[in-house]
């Protein structure tokens, strides 16, 4: 009795058990070594960085490639908003050199926008792969050992994105676009929707909720001599334009001058550099790949020309 026990257990390993643990492993692979969760960066994060930063997909605008004279890292991951910015400096803010720029981008979605759960949802796995538990919102042990251990079944269609790793589809080559196309492309419904889609407009309790964590953000800057510098990146015009009708400005105002106005009250250093209406990029539409986000050649531009304000200001030797 006791061997056809075994002999049970044993088949039920090799035909069960160790099929779903091989596709595991597989999956794993592919999910945090290939997808756009981009979290192989956090495996070995240098010390004694000079310039970084923070963000979501808006902080890959930031590309210093040009400035290999710096020891430079970007802290930001895609649908980051500004809470976990302030989670996942709070760990890594011993790994900056004293004396060196941190930029915090702001987009549209961060004054008064909160993220929804579903979205959430989607990039809280993630976390649990290099934040500790104390730098995790909500954390749960259990949820920690699925995501640690078993991810695979975290995941809606793990199939799915193990397939299109190991069998990708060939990409369409880029098309060529007018500035008219472009232009045209970039609609009222298309900017609010999307804006409105990652952080929904909370009113006043998310502007209370984010004013809270760019605050931490700034003061633990300034408690580790690292000078915080607050970022709303370029866009194109159109999309300024359609969300300048919403009233936006008027409150980005507000939250940005408060913002100031506590810092200086606190005696503290912060700048908020304002590139949403520059006239200098917004209407260059070769410097955007879409409604909200820089292309390489943007990217260069961009970085270069902040890169040229913090020296020239003195705050980055």
């Amino acid at each position: 009795m006791k061997n056809d026990v075994i002999k049970l257990l044993v088949k039920l390993f090799v035909f069960l058990l160790l099929p779903f643990e091989i596709f595991n492993l597989i999956y794993s692979y592919v999910e945090f070594n290939f997808t756009d969760n981009a979290m192989t960066k956090f495996r070995k994060v240098p010390h004694e960085i000079q310039v970084a930063n923070l963000g979501s997909s808006h902080g890959y605008n930031f590309d210093y490639s040009e400035f290999p004279e710096y020891k430079t890292f970007q802290f930001n991951l895609s649908m980051q908003a500004t809470n976990y910015d302030y989670h996942v400096i709070n760990q890594y803010i011993d790994h900056m050199a004293e004396n060196s720029v941190l930029f915090i981008p702001v987009s549209f979605g961060e004054v008064n926008g909160i993220q929804p759960d579903f979205q959430y949802e989607k990039i809280k796995k993630r976390y649990y792969h290099f934040l500790k538990p104390e730098n995790i919102e909500n954390y749960n042990f259990f949820d920690a050992l699925k995501q640690i251990y078993f991810p695979v079944v975290c995941e809606a269609h793990p199939f799915k994105t193990v397939f299109n790793h190991f069998f990708p589809k060939k990409a369409e080559p880029a098309k060529e676009r007018s500035d008219e196309e472009f232009a045209a492309s970039i609609t009222k419904e298309l900017v609010l929707h999307s804006f409105e889609t990652m952080f929904p407009d909370c009113g006043q309790e998310g502007f209370d909720y984010n004013y809270g964590y760019l605050l931490k953000i700034i003061t633990m800057c300034n408690e580790h001599n690292v000078y915080p510098v607050v970022v709303t990146c370029p866009v194109p015009d159109l999309t300024s334009f359609y969300y300048a009708e919403t009233g936006f400005f008027e409150n980005y105002e507000i939250y940005r001058n408060k913002i100031l106005m506590e810092v200086h009250r606190k005696g503290m250093h912060c700048l908020w550099y304002d590139y949403s209406r520059s006239q200098n990029f917004c209407h260059n539409y070769a410097y955007f790949k879409d409604i909200s986000h820089m292309s390489e050649e943007g990217a260069k531009a961009f970085t270069a020309d902040i890169m040229a304000r913090v020296k020239k200001q003195k705050i980055l030797k």
